[in-house]
């Protein structure tokens, strides 16, 4: 007699589970910062195209594939073909890695938790000047007084072309133009520097002290720094609370969806409205939502765009085929595919007009282009959601709302991702669940421990790079060649349509076998070619190595040994 498989407790609480899975720190951590590096406007083009022609598409693809075979990766692929397993297992492990630094994440913002209750980023050290005012370039280092600032000044714009010891001053505006100095105003003196990122060091601004206080980030992955005993403590935390949650599997994430799920839209919302009534937003929103056409005819902006609905979706790391597998015989895949992929892009702009609201107001306080105010990378959120914290009535009552908004959200993705590794162990060794998860999460917190030193940020910005960019478009392009041109897409089709509500047409098949292999191989190649300059700012082709395709090289091997491993058999 074969073993009874769990199910979801009702079709309200699978969908919550995977709109849980899909809209957390995708949306707000991930979504904002790609879409800035990415150029805004062009890349919400590039992300809604790729959003219906592939994340949906897939998302049908994955949950019909759990739901016909009652298996999680590693066991689904194995019944399509034996050879196959190991591809399961290399889903899986791209899954184990994100989670890996997922949980650093969810670490930063049990920190911030208090670190907003008492406003710790708030440091007032200076007041930024009037942006009419410019003055001559500076070092931070030199940290010299240029000029005072007499009365007989105020309400005039002037600028010195030439270094301020010289004391020429010049009433040109259009001199102005020559520096790009940005101005701060401090104990009755101006103080210019060459940079955004000098003059809010100057500040004591939320990205100084996210940087440098909070992180302690180091110059290179290979600087290790200091290790951070408090983020310890919230990453101890974070875990507990991530295993906790699937600690009975469905039976426990059916209840928690309904919590880190509703009430983070209500909150976002909120911050949503805040963002918009702040003095210049107006600039944030333009970049946020004005394309530049011209940048769509790069690789690189598609690239972002379909890993990125691929991470957000959580389609590419065994989520979905493992969610899809404790579904009921009787289900409505087309339907919920609908749902779960258009809630998740919906939240994601939302996060992004929260985001970008804020940017607009921070730029306006500098004087400079909203794509200049912050430096971009995974550290965005934490740099742009407190300038709003701050501005609130309430401030310390809203920035604990907000992280914890964000905790609730990220814990929905985090125990996702566990869940899809633990089931796979679970199919294939027949272990308990609760042995399943304490193997797995414990195995991911050890990893994840070097990522609380000084260089963890660098860590994580290579591996989030390579496992969206490289793992995840590797494994769907794997799924759409094996449902697609091996098993049949139309086969896939029909097992879709009978268990839906309603038909989809043959344009599934054509996205299936055609439009998301071939988009993915193209940007695959193009990004190859890209990577043979060094990756980031980093500067050196062997970090690029060690941390990126090292991973991707290994993760496959990896898998392949676990498929050769005898696990224990099926009863009947």
């Amino acid at each position: 007699m074969a073993a009874i498989r769990e199910t979801w407790n009702s079709r309200t609480a699978f969908v919550l589970a995977a709109i849980g899975s899909a809209i957390g720190l995708g949306n707000i951590w991930r979504f904002p910062y790609i879409t800035y590096e990415n150029g805004g406007g062009a890349f919400l083009v590039a992300y809604f195209i790729c959003l219906f022609l592939a994340g949906i598409p897939l998302l049908m693809l994955e949950f019909s594939i759990g739901h016909k075979f009652h298996q999680a990766a590693p066991g689904s692929f194995k019944k399509i073909s034996p050879r196959l397993e190991w591809f399961g297992w290399f889903a899986a492990g791209v899954g184990f890695i994100i989670v890996t630094y997922y949980a650093i994440i969810m670490a930063w913002s049990v920190n911030y938790t208090y670190e907003a209750a008492t406003l710790g980023w708030v440091q007032e050290e200076g007041e930024y000047a009037d942006v009419q005012y410019a003055i001559a370039q500076t070092d931070l280092e030199d940290m010299e007084v240029l000029i005072e600032v007499p009365d007989s000044l105020l309400g005039r714009s002037f600028v010195s072309p030439v270094s301020a010891d010289q004391g020429i001053i010049s009433d040109d505006p259009e001199d102005s133009e020559m520096y790009g100095t940005i101005l701060v105003a401090f104990d009755g003196h101006l103080y210019g520097f060459n940079s955004v990122d000098e003059a809010t060091t100057f500040m004591g601004s939320p990205a100084d002290f996210f940087f440098n206080d909070f992180l302690g980030v180091t110059s290179s992955p290979w600087d290790i720094g200091k290790f951070k005993w408090p983020l310890f403590i919230g990453f101890t935390l974070a875990w507990i609370w991530i295993v906790a949650s699937v600690w009975k599997g469905t039976k426990t994430v059916s209840k928690v969806v309904y919590f880190t799920v509703l009430i983070p839209w209500g909150l976002l919302l909120l911050f949503v409205i805040r963002g918009l009534t702040l003095s210049g937003a107006g600039s944030g929103i333009e970049f946020y939502l004005t394309p530049i056409w011209s940048k769509l005819m790069s690789a690189k902006i598609w690239l972002a765009a379909v890993s990125q609905v691929f991470f957000s979706l959580s389609v590419g790391f065994a989520i979905m085929i493992a969610y899809g597998s404790f579904l009921p015989k009787k289900t409505n895949i087309a339907a919920n595919a609908m749902i779960i992929g258009i809630a998740d892009a919906l939240t994601a702009f939302f996060g992004g007009l929260a985001v970008f609201s804020a940017l607009g107001h921070h730029a306006s306080s500098l004087g400079v282009p909203v794509s200049q105010v912050v430096s971009s990378g995974p550290g965005l959120a934490f740099v742009a959601y407190p300038h709003i914290i701050t501005t609130l009535p309430a401030a310390r009552i809203f920035g604990v709302l907000f992280f914890l908004m964000l905790l609730t959200l990220a814990v929905d993705s985090a125990f996702s991702l566990l869940e899809a590794v633990t089931a796979s162990v679970k199919d294939k060794w027949r272990t308990s669940h609760r042995k399943a998860n304490l193997i797995v999460g414990i195995s991911a917190f050890l990893l994840g421990i070097p990522m609380l030193t000084g260089m963890g940020i660098h860590i994580l910005d290579i591996a989030d790079h390579f496992m969206n960019s490289f793992g995840l478009t590797l494994v769907v392009l794997g799924e759409v060649l094996i449902i697609g041109w091996g098993t049949g897409a139309e086969e896939q089709r029909q097992y879709i349509n009978k268990n839906s509500s309603f038909n989809i047409g043959l344009w599934w098949n054509i996205c299936i076998r055609w439009i998301i292999p071939m988009g993915i191989l193209w940007m695959i190649f193009t990004e190859i070619q890209e990577r043979a300059v060094p990756y980031g700012s980093f500067g050196l082709r062997s970090q690029e190595f060690l941390f990126g395709w090292l991973l991707i090289i290994l993760l496959p091997i990896i898998g392949d040994i676990l498929a050769s491993v005898s696990g224990k058999k099926e009863p009947e």
